[in-house]
């Protein structure tokens, strides 16, 4: 058995974090204006927000055929099974669609600490998925972005992503093939939210969020979007109910 793709009871243990050690210790620096304002600008659209932009499901189920035999485990932990796979959508330098895509595999065959900005190539997926072009080409530069593959039994625990003020990049999720409410659900903050499958959303995952899928192929694409002044009016440009 292939465990290239398991991220191990030591390397979990390694990504807990302390944050008053870290902020004790100087590593965590206190927050930017710049941080504050772009933070603020999200908090005031919403936390679950849709946007403009949808995909045709039918085009993408076509083009994202040639890889049916290509997913790769996605953070498989040791001693749990969890049937989650994803593909490398915009990876390091060098990457191709199936080198690993999770934060500690990532680090572990580079060798390096790393960060969502460090992923910013996109791998030959891009190329190979245009129903998804006019969504990522809309930000001039783009963190980590995977392609996550639930299937039947497959989730995700409850948890937070960047929670400080200071992260990096903030998210947009769009929800592909097999996420409407029949056969997927993504609880945040609480409450079950309800999926037009096939359009992207603004989602403030510092919030506390879990997903579950009741059937295979449940599809959805997660972006890192560097957060600056910006890339947050480019989404207050998009959103599908803005301003009249």
């Amino acid at each position: 058995m292939d465990k290239s793709h398991i991220v191990t009871t030591e390397e979990q243990a390694k990504l807990k974090v302390n944050y008053t050690q870290l902020y004790n210790d100087g590593v965590i620096t206190n927050p930017k204006i710049m941080d504050i304002a772009c933070e603020l600008q999200l908090d005031a659209i919403g936390d679950f927000v849709p946007l403009k932009f949808k995909v045709d499901l039918n085009e993408f189920r076509k083009e994202i055929k040639q890889y049916d035999n290509m997913w790769i485990p996605y953070l498989h932990r040791e001693g749990l099974l969890n049937d989650r796979q994803g593909l490398n959508l915009v990876g390091l330098p060098g990457d191709t669609p199936t080198d690993s895509l999770s934060m500690p595999e990532a680090m572990r065959r580079t060798g390096r600490k790393l960060s969502e900005l460090d992923f910013d190539t996109p791998t030959q997926l891009y190329k190979d998925l245009p129903s998804l072009q006019h969504i990522v080409d809309y930000f001039p530069k783009l963190g980590r972005c995977s392609l996550v593959k639930l299937n039947t039994g497959a989730w995700f625990p409850k948890h937070r992503d960047g929670i400080l003020l200071q992260r990096s990049t903030f998210r947009i999720v769009v929800f592909l093939t097999n996420t409407n409410h029949t056969a997927y659900e993504w609880e945040h903050d609480h409450r079950i939210r309800q999926i037009d499958e096939g359009r992207a959303y603004y989602i403030d995952t510092r919030k506390t969020h879990r997903t579950h899928s009741y059937t295979q192929d449940s599809i959805h694409l997660v972006m890192n979007i560097p957060k600056t002044y910006d890339n947050v009016l480019r989404i207050l440009d998009v959103l599908d109910a803005g301003e009249s």
